[in-house]
């Protein structure tokens, strides 16, 4: 295990000010889990508005050996929504809109659009569907796409819950081109992405050449493959924008100023509703460097094979922008992990296991079963060969060490461990998941499981 632990900070409000030895630790911890495949992508930190650190790690295209860059182009998923929501605040600023007017005002004839205001759409209150046979994989008018949720029953009363989905941020897409008579990406274009100087952002059309595109991959079994092809178009405001970290960077900037908001539009953009969740934004507190600390932040994720996320911690003007071009990278741990090294605590680097021959063949129908945490986790046996099933990844497990109360496996595809714990007679009954880099979580064997068969 290794291991930086920070001399220059002791009080609890203190951030690491050198840049240099900022930089530096940032870029070998991030080197760190490229050598070990467990990362590609770009990564930009940013204090009091100076660039602290802008570099990329892996391959943007693994085929070609092409590597990832601080120009190297990203679909966002679903931190677009933060666009969707500012182009929606831009239109109540200029009078357009009203964000607490029902939808019926703009949108005639939509069901419920009479007690559906747009504050409901940009928090998740809605009670909006789900799609509901939506083909990801071809292109689609958008208004072919709202057909696809809008005569569904709600699933509450609007702004009775909180459901994280995509519906609210199609209509509001939706809404932004009936009420501008722009389409989506031209009014982007027009009030945030050129005004800003952002000029490697947009809307993402699958046939458009984007020089720098890094390429999706995500992992399978023990090796990396490519993401799942998905057509922006199905996604519209809510995951569909592609940028850079530098435009990122110019994006936080903004956000800083008068430059395309007043400050009470900023104020109501980073307001909490239910589930923290502001408009495009999640504002809670996180305890960093002996404080609890205000961090406004958004992720995205999906099959193309990207994850990406983008953190600010407003008061203390530190941002952390960190774009993957693949789906397993342990983002929510390294994410962390940087503001942790500003905030002056000690980090863990990922390490490699070292693995133990076992002394003689493995049966892994023992460990075969359905292993019980937040969500069933399937453990199988095929072909002699052991899998994790999770989260809807199936990775190869391989033996790591055994011990007397514990076996411990490692997946080789991505930063996933696993410790199944033995009871007193020997037989496994649960497992410690380590997933991504996490800290670990428990899952207890289903008992019908439990003299599982061997194959």
């Amino acid at each position: 295990m290794n291991l930086f632990v920070p001399s220059e900070c002791t009080d609890p409000s203190c951030i690491v000010r050198d840049q240099e030895v900022l930089r530096s630790r940032m870029d070998k911890y991030l080197q760190a889990y490229e050598q070990l495949d467990y990362f590609s992508g770009s990564v930009l930190v940013a204090l009091d508005g100076e660039i602290v650190l802008n570099e990329g790690y892996g391959m943007a295209d693994r085929e070609h050996e092409v590597k990832n860059t601080r120009d190297t182009i990203f679909q966002l998923g679903s931190v677009s929504k933060s666009f969707t929501a500012a182009a929606i605040m831009l239109m109540h600023e200029q009078g357009v809109i009203n964000t607490d007017q029902p939808i019926d005002r703009y949108l005639a004839d939509f069901p419920n659009g009479d007690t559906i205001t747009i504050h409901h759409l940009l928090t998740h209150t809605s009670g909006l569907s789900h799609p509901v046979g939506l083909n990801t994989k071809v292109s689609m008018k958008l208004e072919n796409v709202v057909h696809k949720f809008r005569d569904q029953p709600l699933a509450f009363p609007p702004g009775d819950q909180f459901q994280y989905g995509s519906s609210g941020y199609i209509l509001l897409t939706y809404l932004i081109e009936q009420v501008s008579g722009k389409p989506f990406e031209a009014f982007l274009q027009d009030h945030i992405f050129h005004p800003l100087g952002m000029h490697h952002s947009g809307y993402d059309v699958h046939n458009r050449i984007l020089k720098h595109r890094a390429a999706g991959y995500s992992a399978a079994g023990d090796e990396v493959v490519h993401g799942e092809y998905a057509h922006m178009s199905t996604h519209a405001g809510a995951a569909g924008l592609y940028s850079t970290t530098g435009d990122l960077y110019l994006w936080d900037q903004a956000l800083h100023s008068d430059l395309l908001f007043s400050r009470q539009t900023r104020e109501r953009l980073f307001t909490p509703f239910l589930q923290n969740y502001g408009y495009g934004w999640y504002i809670d507190r996180q305890s960093l460097g002996g404080r609890l600390r205000t961090r406004i932040h958004h992720g995205g994720l999906g099959n193309p094979g990207y994850f990406t996320r983008m953190t600010r911690f407003a008061d203390e003007r530190l941002l952390i922008v960190v774009l993957s071009n693949f789906l397993l990278s342990p983002l929510e741990k390294m994410n962390r992990d940087l503001a942790e090294m500003m905030f002056g605590e000690t980090v863990t680097f990922p390490d490699k296991p070292e693995v133990q021959a076992p002394v003689q063949p493995m049966r892994y129908g023992g460990f075969a079963g359905t292993y019980e945490a937040f969500i069933p986790i399937h453990v199988t046996v095929e072909h002699g060969r052991l899998f994790i099933n999770i989260f809807g990844f199936k990775l190869e497990l391989f033996l790591q060490s055994e011990a007397a109360e514990q076996i411990d496996f490692y997946a080789k595809a991505a930063y996933v461990r696993i410790s199944f714990r033995k009871n007193f007679s020997g037989k496994i009954d649960g497992a410690t998941i380590h997933w991504l880099g996490e800290e670990g979580y428990y899952a207890k064997r289903r008992d019908e499981y439990e003299h599982a068969a061997t194959r």
